[in-house]
């Protein structure tokens, strides 16, 4: 077969043989995964002993403490009944790490409190399960594990991992 009729003949594959080699490289360069690696570690009893501590620090007495880890010092229980799954709560609060940093207050929004529907999963689950002890006018704060607040995400001001506190004060439920 001469040259010019096997150029021909075999000219389209033999372009996109060329064109593939070419791009290779540049299309799996894009690929590297330089995505920050999630930090999956249980940091359970890291922070139960981060929040005995904090309790010990702070003269404060855990009223309750939940299989989860979350620790709750109820100031004021409030008025039965207590919430049920799917009502509707009304919360002031102050969202604090543990060095006193506020990232978070219903005060900074001219004290309007902030609802959500219990146990639907709206919120971080240290709130789910905290505000569920509460009744209307219950005042607490809430020493919430990482595990149940951002985890290894963080979000915001809150660094990854980060153990919370919660002052709350359930103002309605509906």
């Amino acid at each position: 077969m001469p040259v010019k009729q096997f150029i021909s003949r075999f000219r389209p594959a033999f372009l996109l043989v060329l064109f593939f080699s070419l791009m290779s490289p540049g299309l799996f360069s894009c690929m590297k995964n330089n995505d920050p690696v999630l930090d999956t570690t249980d940091y359970t009893v890291r922070d139960k002993e981060i929040i005995e501590a904090y309790i010990k620090a702070n003269n404060l007495t855990a009223q309750r403490q939940e299989p989860s880890g979350l620790y709750v010092v109820i100031t004021e229980p409030g008025t039965l009944p207590l919430p049920t799954k799917g009502q509707t709560v009304s919360v002031l609060y102050t969202g604090t790490t543990l060095d006193g940093k506020v990232f978070d207050s219903t005060a900074s929004r001219g004290n309007t409190p902030f609802d959500f529907p219990i146990g639907m999963g709206k919120v971080i689950a240290g709130w789910d399960e905290g505000i569920a002890l509460l009744g209307k006018g219950g005042k607490a704060t809430l020493l919430i594990p990482s595990g149940l607040a951002y985890g290894p995400y963080g979000i915001g001001p809150i660094a990854p991992n980060s153990v919370l506190r919660f002052d709350v004060e359930v103002t309605d439920i509906k």
